[in-house]
């Protein structure tokens, strides 16, 4: 037996998601600059997988214990430019429900393959985020905490 580890199949998953209204991308998809892409939602270019860390669950060598991975998929949803709308927080209601919206295709969607669990470790406060280019939007940062058998 070998251990093996699912992160690009959890991440296709996500990309697959019909979320009316968002753009989604995969973590080879990712835009150097989101303008005319928003409302978008991308792997954390800097940063997509973190606090990984793996447990052993029984006793064995060479791949044949049986082991759990945990670990956080780094999300960026990215809405509007900043300084769209007539004034400063006018885009602000819609990003909060566009955020909700998000969530719950996530968390109801059984397409999610290749893990045990998922759930939400953490969302930004909504303010300003950059595109991997530099570029400001409103938008938050989401944190996917992950449970993955590696048998």
């Amino acid at each position: 037996m070998t251990v093996s580890s699912q992160i690009s199949t959890i991440a296709d998953s996500i990309a697959a998601l019909v979320i009316s209204g968002v753009t989604i991308k995969d973590i080879d998809q990712i835009p150097d600059a989101a303008a005319m892409l928003c409302p978008l939602l991308i792997p954390s270019p800097a940063n997509f997988v973190s606090d990984y860390n793996m447990t052993f669950e029984t006793f064995g060598s060479g791949g044949t214990a049986k082991m759990n991975s945990t670990y956080t998929m780094n999300y960026v949803y990215l809405h509007c430019e900043l300084g769209s709308g007539v004034n400063s927080f006018a885009p602000y209601a819609d990003v909060i429900s566009k955020v909700q919206t998000i969530l719950v295709a996530i968390f109801s969607n059984d397409k999610v393959t290749g893990l045990v669990d998922l759930s939400l470790q953490s969302i930004s406060p909504v303010g300003v985020i950059t595109d991997p280019a530099g570029n400001e939007f409103w938008g938050v940062q989401i944190a996917l905490k992950v449970l993955e058998y590696n048998q």
